[in-house]
């Protein structure tokens, strides 16, 4: 699974927008740990060997190249801007996301979030439909768990309606290695697609990363239920993925 920056740690201040990515096209490591934030940008290279979201591939189970841009604003409001591309035959730019929100500190351990997502990005597979929606979410993070709620009224397609909520964790066993898990569950509120409403579909990941410096070396196991997800055709259950990202 993906990649994109690496976390920095409690021992180092995060900007605000690395703790944001869990947004489409977010690396699967990344602990949702509030820090200070004055206005700034950062980036991030990433490089996988598969780039999954919500027990899916976005780049039909080829490597893929993500690139993102953050930027923070001490006022709280966050912005990002990322571009993923698949490296099969051919390789090619499958599409963008935006992301605009706002945090807010309410203790030294508590931060609650609000924002919206606009995806646009292109299948990788003839058999598959795009993935263009918007998501509109609200989240917390209190110590070392987060969590969000995303609704949205387009869920790849006009007319179809969905929940998801997600909870992440993360902790360091040992100084620039990183442990996390990630659990969320996806519930369709009106649909006259694939899927019934009221139908739910489940995913999970666990993640290990070693960080040397700015560069980030990481693994994740992830899966999602049911098998046919998401679409047209069957999707893996299970995947092992490995990648790296750089940040600056």
């Amino acid at each position: 699974m993906t990649a994109s920056a690496a976390f920095r740690g409690r021992k180092r201040a995060a900007p605000a927008s690395r703790l944001r990515r869990l947004a489409p096209l977010a690396p699967a490591f990344l602990l949702f740990v509030p820090a200070p934030a004055s206005a700034q940008f950062a980036g991030s290279l990433g490089l996988d060997s598969d780039y999954r979201l919500r027990g899916y591939s976005l780049t039909d189970n080829d490597p893929a190249l993500s690139a993102q841009v953050t930027y923070d604003h001490s006022s709280g409001l966050y912005f990002s801007f990322s571009a993923l591309a698949e490296l099969g035959q051919p390789t090619r730019l499958l599409g963008v996301i935006g992301n605009a929100g706002y945090a807010k500190r309410l203790s030294q351990h508590v931060t609650v979030e609000g924002g919206v997502i606009r995806s646009q990005i292109r299948s990788a597979s003839q058999y598959d439909a795009g993935y263009k929606y918007t998501e509109v979410y609200a989240g917390a993070f209190v110590g070392p768990v987060s969590g969000r709620i995303y609704y949205s009224p387009d869920y790849r397609f006009g007319g179809q309606s969905t929940l998801y909520g997600e909870l992440e964790t993360g902790f360091e066993p040992s100084p620039d290695w990183r442990l996390s898990g990630h659990v969320g569950m996806l519930t369709y509120l009106n649909s006259s697609y694939f899927y019934q409403s009221g139908e739910t579909q489940r995913d999970w990941r666990l993640g290990l990363a070693r960080e040397f410096g700015r560069l980030e070396i990481h693994a994740a196991l992830s899966g999602g239920a049911p098998s046919e997800y998401h679409g047209l055709r069957v999707h893996r259950k299970v995947a092992f993925t490995v990648g790296s990202s750089l940040s600056f």
